[in-house]
């Protein structure tokens, strides 16, 4: 697929009180597939910068955004709106457990690229863990800014 989007994510944590923020702009694909619309991306591994990985965002036409990412850190995040998924999260010391409560999801997409915003929460073994937000951003490269 040829990455001739450009996305920005935007993703915020907070934990016990204290945020922490990432920022990420990159090239990416875009496509529309049996109703359903796919970012994807490389990613570099944090442990072995040499080594990429594919990251995939799944946009069903229901609003359920799928996060299917790759490496070491392996794992697949579904966000539905008003519902409670478990996910299997690989990490570099093993396997862990997460629910992931979705508690809103906009999605402004079209042919042409636009918006997705979540906010969730993470918790381990029924404690919570983190508050989340994540704002992504996809536009055609030359296109201008999608706010």
């Amino acid at each position: 697929m040829e990455e001739n989007y450009i996305l920005s994510v935007e993703g915020k944590q907070t934990v016990e009180g204290s945020s922490d923020k990432i920022d990420l702009q990159t090239m990416a694909s875009y496509v529309k597939k049996n109703g359903s619309r796919y970012i994807s991306y490389t990613e570099y591994d944090t442990m072995n910068p040499k080594q990429t990985y594919k990251t995939t965002i799944k946009v069903s036409p229901d609003n359920i955004v799928t996060v299917m990412k790759g490496g070491t850190e392996k794992h697949n995040l579904m966000l539905e709106q008003g519902v409670r998924h478990k996910c299997e999260y690989a990490t570099a010391f093993g396997m862990i457990s997460l629910g992931v409560f979705t508690n809103s999801v906009e999605v402004d997409l079209d042919d042409s690229g636009g918006t997705v915003k979540v906010h969730y929460t993470i918790d381990v073994e029924s404690e919570l863990a983190s508050i989340n937000e994540l704002s992504i951003n996809i536009k055609e490269a030359g296109k201008s800014v999608i706010s």
